[in-house]
């Protein structure tokens, strides 16, 4: 009986193992690796700590990056890329755009949607990279939501 329990057990932290394993995407390794960031300058042209830190699309670039996907650099460049999703799609990893213009063909910001109504993203300058709450951050300067592409996730 006891050897029965045992193997129980055994079977049981393998499933769990295998489960926490599953659960690591590469969306979910982008927001990690950008909430690893948080609290760093903000540097314009930026994209790791080695530079001093990272600007808006520096920290989405460099968070993707750490996931092991490349994405293009500008933020005007990362929502041209991406794929447009909706508000009620939104999931970890996401991008969420704005624009000084209030306009898509301007877009002059990027941060990454980290789940729960918050976002990653380094702001401006004299202002570490932090997270904040989506429905209340520069909403009238919201352009849209994009995706990595599926075709960029690699298998």
């Amino acid at each position: 009986m006891k050897t029965r329990l045992a193997s129980l057990a055994l079977v049981a932290v393998v499933l769990v193992g295998a489960g926490s394993l599953a659960a690591c995407t590469p969306q979910i390794t982008a927001v990690q690796a950008a909430r690893d960031q948080i609290g760093q300058p903000y540097k314009s042209g930026g994209e790791s700590r080695a530079e001093g830190g990272f600007d808006c699309s520096g920290l989405t670039y460099y968070a993707w990056k750490q996931a092991g996907v490349t994405l293009p650099r500008s933020a005007s460049a990362q929502y041209g890329w991406s794929t447009r999703i909706k508000k009620a799609d939104l999931q970890p990893g996401d991008f969420v755009f704005y624009s000084s213009t209030r306009s898509a063909s301007n877009v002059s910001h990027v941060a990454l949607y980290a789940g729960n109504g918050k976002i990653i993203q380094a702001r401006k300058p004299g202002v570490p990279a932090g997270e904040y709450d989506l429905a209340t951050w520069w909403t009238s300067n919201l352009v849209g939501y994009g995706r990595v592409p599926a075709s960029a996730l690699k298998g």
